[in-house]
């Protein structure tokens, strides 16, 4: 799973395997290790209703799919699942859960800094 964040917007790209798994579990989850100590997790839980959302606590992202949505994201032909969450003076946080594929073109603001 691939996290991007820009501005007031989260990216989770996930691959065929994890998108199998939140069919099939109803969740898929990755992390990034900052030190022995601190660890960012990230994931997306499937809910039986709801809106596209997503929750920080400091230490895990995670954001919520319908399980509607579900459905129709699973389909080969649906790319993106998008939702907006307002967080209050009139701004919102834009929510995309993308499947990874190589089809899909790579945007020039999405690619990852060279190492």
């Amino acid at each position: 799973m691939k996290l991007w964040i820009r501005g007031n917007s989260v990216r989770l790209r996930v691959s065929k395997t994890e998108l199998a798994k939140l069919a099939d579990q109803g969740t898929a989850e990755d992390s990034v290790r900052f030190s022995s100590s601190v660890e960012l997790k990230y994931g997306i839980d499937v809910r039986p209703t709801g809106a596209v959302t997503a929750v920080f606590d400091g230490a895990s992202l995670r954001v919520t799919l319908p399980k509607s949505l579900l459905d129709l994201w699973v389909r080969p032909e649906e790319v993106s699942v998008e939702g907006s969450q307002p967080i209050g003076g009139g701004k919102a946080l834009q929510i995309v859960l993308e499947k990874d594929s190589p089809d899909l073109a790579r945007r020039r603001e999405d690619a990852p800094p060279s190492v």
